[in-house]
C-alpha cells in the first residue's frame, strides 16, 4: 500500500501514490467517506471536475495538464482529494513527478511544512492546487515557442508535410489545454463560495487568486488558438495559392499543345493526297510556326501573370 502520512500541528496529509484496493479499503475503515466517492477513487476512467459537498468533508476531483514527452501531446492528470477537518488527502491517479515532489518537499522541509500545513486542510488544499496549476505554465510556453517557429516557416515560404503537420500537433495539444482548464475555472468559483470550519470566508481570496491564474491561462491559450487557426487558413490558403498555379501551368501547356496535336494526327494518317504531304519542309515549316505562336502565348500569359 503506496500510503504515505506528514503530520504538523493539528493537521494530517495523506498522500496515496497508488490506487489499489488495499488503498480503498484504508480510506473505508478509517474515515466515513460516501461509498460513492470511493467507487470513483477505485475506477480507473477519467471523472469530470467536480466537488461533491458533504457535512463533515469535501470530495474534490480536479483535473491538472501534463506533457506526455513520447507522444508529444497534453494528457489529463486526474488527483483525487478528501479535504476535511484536521486531515487532507490526495489520490494522484498517475505518477507524476510534480506531485511527488511537492509531497517531499512539504516532508523534508521544515519551513515549508510549516507554510503549508500551519492552517487548516483548505488552506494546504489551497498551497498544492496553486503549485500544481503553475506547474502548467511551461506546458503553455513551449507551445508559444514552438508556434512561433512555425510561423516562421510558413512565412518563409516553407509549407511541407512536416510544417502542417506539426501545425495540427500544436492545434490538438491547445484544444485539450482548453478541455482542460475550462471547468476548473468554473470550479474553484464554487470553492471561493464553500463555507466550513476548515473552509471559511477568508480562504476565499485565495481561491479567487487561483481562478485568477486561471483566467490568465485562458487568454494565453485563447490566442494561442487564435494563431493556429490563423495560421491554418494561411497554409490551406497558401498551398491553395500553390496548387492553382501548377494546375493553371499544366492547363497552359496542354492547351499549347493541341495544334501540334492537331497537326500530327492530321499528317499521321494514311493520305496520299493531303497538302504538303511529300513536301517535308512545307509540314516542318507549319511545325515551327505553331511552336513560335505557343511561345508567344505563354509569354503573353507571363506578362499578364496568368501563368
Amino acid at each position: 500500500m503506496a500510503i504515505k502520512i506528514i503530520k504538523e500541528a493539528n493537521l494530517s496529509w495523506l498522500n496515496i501514490d497508488a490506487v489499489d484496493q488495499e488503498a480503498v479499503d484504508h480510506l473505508r475503515e478509517n474515515y466515513n467517506f460516501h461509498h460513492l466517492d470511493l467507487e470513483d477513487v477505485a475506477s480507473e476512467s477519467t471523472h469530470i471536475p467536480k466537488v461533491d459537498i458533504y457535512r463533515n468533508y469535501l470530495f474534490v476531483v480536479l483535473h491538472f495538464p501534463q506533457w506526455n514527452h513520447a507522444e508529444k501531446k497534453i494528457d489529463i492528470h486526474e488527483i483525487d482529494f478528501f479535504i476535511g477537518d484536521g486531515y487532507f488527502i490526495s489520490i494522484p491517479h498517475d505518477k507524476t513527478k510534480e506531485m511527488k515532489t511537492f509531497f517531499y518537499r512539504c516532508m523534508k522541509n521544515r519551513r515549508v511544512r510549516a507554510e503549508w500545513m500551519s492552517g487548516t486542510s483548505g488552506y494546504l488544499f489551497y498551497q498544492l492546487i496553486e503549485a500544481l496549476f503553475h506547474e502548467t505554465r511551461p506546458i503553455l510556453s513551449n507551445i508559444g515557442k514552438h508556434i512561433s517557429i512555425i510561423e516562421n516557416e510558413i512565412f518563409t515560404g516553407d509549407q511541407d508535410i512536416n510544417v502542417i503537420k506539426e501545425l495540427a500537433v500544436h492545434r490538438r495539444n491547445i484544444l485539450s489545454f482548453r478541455r482542460i482548464i475550462d471547468p476548473e475555472r468554473h470550479l474553484l468559483s464554487n470553492l471561493s463560495h464553500i463555507r466550513k470550519p476548515f473552509l471559511d470566508e477568508s480562504l476565499s481570496l485565495y481561491f479567487d487568486d487561483v481562478r485568477d491564474y486561471l483566467d490568465k491561462l485562458w487568454a494565453i491559450v485563447e490566442t494561442y488558438k487564435e494563431t493556429t487557426d490563423g495560421l491554418h487558413i494561411t497554409v490551406e490558403s497558401l498551398i491553395n495559392q500553390r496548387t492553382n498555379r501548377l494546375i493553371s501551368a499544366l492547363t497552359v501547356i496542354s492547351v499549347a499543345l493541341l495544334p501540334l496535336n492537331l497537326l500530327s494526327g492530321i499528317y499521321g494518317m494514311n493520305i496520299d493526297e493531303l497538302p504538303f504531304a511529300h513536301n517535308p519542309a512545307a509540314v516542318w515549316a507549319m511545325l515551327a510556326g505553331l511552336a513560335t505562336l505557343i511561345i508567344l502565348i505563354i509569354v503573353l500569359y507571363r506578362r499578364k501573370r496568368w501563368l
